[in-house]
């Protein structure tokens, strides 16, 4: 099984300090990490060294960083930084202190109000995602973060996307984890915000019961289960509208659902008691729609709505409400008409005055871009080309990167590891603009071999011509009646392919013959076995016999014997006494066929075990 280098004490690019180790996923390793420049702490997600050789992929991992960089929202980990070091791509992000809800699920389910609060928290951020057209498409409790202050974010949004390589649409499709997985992923549908809405559906049924409504069976299965079955019914202790919320976001046709992450925001709000009381205030009471908040419409939507007292608030949310800005356009409304006109003629007055300040300041910002882009790159500067060669992509990356020149990669079969650069042009040393293009070739390994033709050889000789091949090969030994021991009976790939110098041919072998048990049976004095079938060209049967009373003659005992048949035939073709005593041998050498061995009973009363063994 391949495995990341562990970075503990490396620092990224001699700024990002690596500390510990927080978590490991199927693209990357996470880190608790320290920002030296700006003394703050983070995390630090470092891509895993086989992802990174591709640099479609990483290049495709940067536009989804990018992308979710602008996504500003208190309930989601926000993303500072994206790099390029020697040691892969990684990506910095937002450090929060506290644990995941998969952690708190360990301990039992949560409270119907705490989970509600939870959950219209984690709904409010995947619907400010929602609003740029960012589909999550894993939520899950180990991707939702529980901060010690009570806040709640959701993670892992850009390795979602990357996972379902897409790249060109802003919405985008993943597998999933089963346990949270909606149906149209399960079916390999496209995805929409209504997809998070059920796994966040699914999140919070979890938090109220303490499980998944579905837990068991192959991912496949459970896939199914999502497509097919009802959810359990919630317990009795969870509000009637709180659970009305978890069966509509749990619906299996996406259009049934809520639309998107802030209309099952805004229904959990509903669902909470102590809104209900406040909407039933008697008159006189602020509602709720007065206030200036509620007149920012679809705007404050995206940001998502403050909390109100009854719940945790998110400062920084409550932070964003313009609330001066309505009051002014009340008071304007409220002016006599003649004192309007006056003030739209002061405004018109100074109208041209403002738009010429305007306008410096445009031509200012313009110019000083400019000039900031001639100190960094200069105008046609040139840089020297550095020694690429003997780097992996992400290594070939981070170094062109800092020297300001773009690589552009090729793949070319050579004796180097796979992934290596072996060839550059122009070469380490050329003078070149900033900024240029530089051919690196990457190793494609060695080239592809012939791969011999070895079923019907013993397993020696093939070994030796795979080995001559330049390849590895596997050995399966499996029975095989009829065969040659130790010949091969098959091989993979098969002979006139080609497979890379090294890689491994399995082969399937032949094993030596040796005694299998097939079935056992006992009695006492008359009784038959079920049939039985003899793969092998001999057969024995086993077994031990004792008396359970007194014999008739004082001499010897008149014990039971045994007769096999071959059912295929009819016919009877060989039997034996049974002797008292333990581990008692009688062999057949009849050859493959379907048998039965019948004990029958003599005059005096036993007691009898067989084992039926075939050889093969």
């Amino acid at each position: 099984m391949l495995r990341a280098p562990d970075l503990v004490g490396c620092a990224l690019d001699d700024r990002y300090e690596l500390l510990a180790v927080l978590g490991e996923g199927a693209f990357g390793r996470v880190y608790s990490g320290r920002d030296r420049r700006l003394e703050r702490p983070v995390a630090v997600k470092v891509i895993k060294p086989w992802w990174a050789e591709d640099s479609e992929w990483v290049e495709r991992f940067q536009r989804e960083a990018q992308l979710l960089a602008r996504v500003d929202d208190p309930g989601i980990v926000q993303i500072y930084d994206f790099g390029h070091a020697e040691e892969g791509p990684y990506y910095v992000a937002e450090l929060v202190d506290g644990e995941s809800l998969a952690e708190r699920l360990q301990r039992g389910p949560l409270p119907a109000a705490e989970s509600r609060v939870v959950a219209e928290k984690l709904a409010r951020a995947l619907g400010s995602a929602h609003s740029r057209g960012i589909v999550h498409c894993d939520v899950k409790p180990a991707n939702v973060l529980l901060a010690a202050d009570g806040r709640v974010k959701v993670g892992d949004f850009g390795v979602a996307r990357l996972a379902g390589g897409t790249s060109g649409g802003v919405s985008v499709t993943v597998a999933g984890t089963p346990r949270y997985m909606s149906p149209e992923q399960a079916r390999g549908r496209p995805t929409t915000a209504a997809t998070d809405v059920y796994s966040a559906g699914i999140v919070l049924y979890e938090m109220l019961t303490g499980e998944p409504p579905f837990t068991s069976g192959s991912a496949v299965e459970l896939g199914l289960r999502h497509l097919q079955d009802a959810p359990p019914a919630l317990p009795a202790h969870v509000p009637p509208a709180l659970a009305a919320v978890v069966m509509r976001a749990l619906a299996k046709d996406p259009a049934e659902r809520y639309a998107d992450g802030a209309a099952l925001a805004a229904a959990l709000a509903g669902a909470d008691p102590s809104a209900v009381s406040s909407r039933a205030a008697p008159a006189g009471a602020r509602s709720p729609s007065t206030d200036v908040g509620s007149q920012a419409g679809a705007a404050t939507a995206v940001i998502g709505t403050p909390e109100t007292d009854r719940a945790p608030s998110i400062d920084a949310v409550a932070a964003r409400v313009p609330r001066a800005a309505p009051t002014r356009v009340l008071a304007r409304d409220a002016l006599p008409a003649s004192r309007v006109r006056s003030a739209n003629r002061r405004e018109n007055h100074r109208t041209p005055g403002r738009r010429r300040v305007a306008m410096l300041a445009a031509a200012l910002t313009v110019a000083l871009g400019a000039l900031l882009v001639l100190l960094l790159t200069g105008a046609g500067a040139k840089v020297t080309v550095p020694d690429l060669r003997g780097l992996p992509a992400a290594g070939v990356q981070a170094r062109a990167t800092r020297t300001h020149v773009h690589p552009v990669f090729s793949r070319r079969y050579s004796d180097a590891a796979v992934g290596i650069a072996t060839a550059q042009t122009p070469t380490p040393g050329a003078r070149v603009s900033a900024g240029s293009t530089v051919e690196v070739v990457l190793s494609a390994g060695p080239p592809p071999v012939p791969v011999p033709d070895v079923v019907g050889l013993a397993s020696a000789s093939a070994e030796g011509l795979l080995a001559n091949a330049g390849l590895r090969y596997r050995v399966t030994l499996v029975a095989a009646p009829g065969s040659n021991a130790s010949a091969v009976l098959g091989q993979s790939p098969t002979a006139a392919a080609t497979a890379p110098s090294g890689s491994t041919v399995a082969l399937t072998v032949a094993e030596p013959p040796r005694w299998r048990v097939l079935t056992t049976f006992s009695g006492v004095d008359d009784g038959q076995s079920a049939p039985f079938e003899i793969r092998g060209s001999r057969w024995r049967v086993s077994y031990s016999m004792s008396y359970t009373g007194t014999c008739l003659l004082l001499v010897t005992c008149l014990g039971p014997s045994a007769q096999a048949r071959d059912l295929r035939r009819g016919s009877s073709f060989g039997g034996f006494e049974l002797n008292e005593g333990s581990s008692q041998t009688h062999a057949f050498d009849a050859g493959p066929g379907l048998y039965r061995v019948e004990v029958s009973g003599g005059e005096d009363s036993a007691q009898w075990a067989m084992t039926v063994e075939d050889y093969y």
